[in-house]
């Protein structure tokens, strides 16, 4: 007789039993990684049908800028920014204005809207970079690249494409063997133009940082070649409309419109100026304006001057003893000249003493200018 227990026992490990609450635990979890499957795929399918039509919109705007006569070329576009951004890519981007007075082409030129926080829309550039000046008898070309060359683009009701540019570390070396580029620059402008209702009234303003500036051998002057800083910030003041150019800036003009500086600053080695003041136009179309500026180290740059042969030597020196007499010691012992920076019939003066006749400008040349005179310097508001 064989004897078998009532519960047979196995000797083998048993796996182990879920309770309820861990069967429920799994549940929810297969649940949930599913529906976030779902909300993955479903956001994934509602970004490539919002990014498509974000490029055909953008595309959209570059066929109207077409129209008014800009020229607009580039290779293969992409769309951009997944899974926080809307955005398109243009390879080999060229862009210049109906005149062709200038054309700028880069490798890549990106458009991208975030989805998520405050960030305004931005247009960057990468890779290479190549620019042209035409001035109707030379075309210049500088070649290069930058850290960082970016538009971040406010809204505005005006004509003026207003927002922030951003250049870091921009580097060009000239077709001649040239050279110049930007360590730093921010370019802000806020407001509309046209909106002035006359001419005291101011509705665009802008502001101008650059540090660590290389010039070109052609801008090299009293402050030579590498500027350590240059700040200014200024208003318009009258309606300035976009179009018919150049009729419409003829129009500001006659209407009293005049650019108002708050203030600009160079510093330049031992050369520091900080100034206020008032610019406009001519009835000749010339630029003219009245400063009130602080000047240090103003000794070293007319010798600058002179030697680039900018201004006459013997100009240069009959400079330096009046403006000597002038100059006052500051509280640091430096000589400070505080002296009016004037620009009158093509004649830049400081002081009683008129440094140089300029070039003139031809920005109303096609323009209808009426034959009454110059209008008198603009003075300080």
């Amino acid at each position: 007789m064989q004897l078998r227990p009532a519960t047979e026992v196995s000797w083998l490990p048993q796996p182990p039993r879920r309770s309820r609450r861990q069967r429920r635990l799994v549940a929810w979890l297969v649940a949930a990684t599913v529906l976030l499957l779902l909300g993955f795929a479903g956001y994934t399918a509602w970004w490539l049908s919002a990014a498509a039509n974000f490029r055909d919109g953008t595309l959209a705007w570059i066929e109207q800028r077409r129209a008014e006569g800009w020229h607009v070329t580039y290779g293969d576009v992409t769309r951009r920014g997944f899974p926080f951004a809307l955005g398109v890519r243009f390879d080999d981007a060229v862009v210049a204005p109906r005149d062709h007075a200038w054309q700028w082409a880069t490798a890549r030129l990106r458009f991208t809207a975030p989805l998520i926080g405050s960030r305004p829309p931005r247009l960057g550039a990468g890779g290479d970079q190549t620019f042209e000046f035409n001035t109707g008898s030379a075309i210049s070309r500088w070649f290069g690249r930058a850290q960082q060359m970016s538009f971040d683009i406010q809204p505005a009701d005006g004509w003026m494409p207003n927002g922030r540019l951003a250049i870091r570390a921009l580097s060009l070396a000239g077709d001649g063997g040239d050279t110049t580029g930007i360590g730093y620059l921010d370019f802000l402008s806020t407001g509309d133009p046209a909106a002035a209702a006359s001419a005291e009234v101011s509705t665009w303003a802008a502001r101008l940082t650059a540090e660590k500036i290389q010039l070109p051998r052609a801008l090299d002057g009293g402050c030579g070649r590498e500027p350590d800083a240059f700040a200014v910030e200024g208003g318009l003041y009258g309606a300035l409309n976009p179009s018919p150019w150049p009729a419409a800036l003829a129009r500001w003009r006659d209407s009293g419109g005049v650019v108002e500086i708050e203030r600009i600053r160079l510093a330049c080695g031992a050369l520091n100026i900080d100034g206020e003041g008032t610019l406009a136009l001519d009835g000749r179309g010339q630029p003219i304006g009245a400063m009130s500026t602080h000047i240090q180290g103003y000794d070293a740059a007319l010798d600058r001057l002179a030697a680039a042969q900018t201004i006459d030597p013997h100009i240069a020196a009959t400079a330096k003893i009046l403006l000597r007499a002038l100059a006052r010691s500051n509280a640091d012992g430096a000589a400070t000249l505080s002296a009016p920076l004037s620009l009158q019939d093509r004649a830049l003066s400081l002081g009683p003493v008129t440094l140089l006749r300029l070039q003139p400008v031809h920005w109303l040349d096609s323009a209808v200018v009426p034959s009454n005179g110059d209008a008198p310097a603009p003075a300080g508001r």
